[in-house]
């Protein structure tokens, strides 16, 4: 389980939203976790990116192609 606390007034509350990143609910980062487990780490690192960015900006975003080979112009 994964738990996120603020510092207020001398003392630790659990918190459901980061005030780092609000739009990031904690709930639904451990599912990115299994995602791993079963995807592996470097796409679900990707998708998780892909996500935060989506919630950061309130909409959707276009997912851009990473290509390591070199570009042929």
């Amino acid at each position: 389980m994964l738990r996120v606390y603020t510092l207020a007034g001398g003392q630790y509350s659990e918190v459901e939203t980061s005030p780092t990143f609000a739009p990031v609910s904690v709930k639904e980062i451990p599912g990115f976790i299994q995602e791993a487990k079963k995807n592996g780490e470097i796409a679900t690192t990707h998708a998780f990116r892909v996500w935060v960015q989506q919630k950061i900006s309130g909409g959707e975003q276009t997912v851009r192609r990473r290509d390591k080979s070199p570009s042929l112009q």
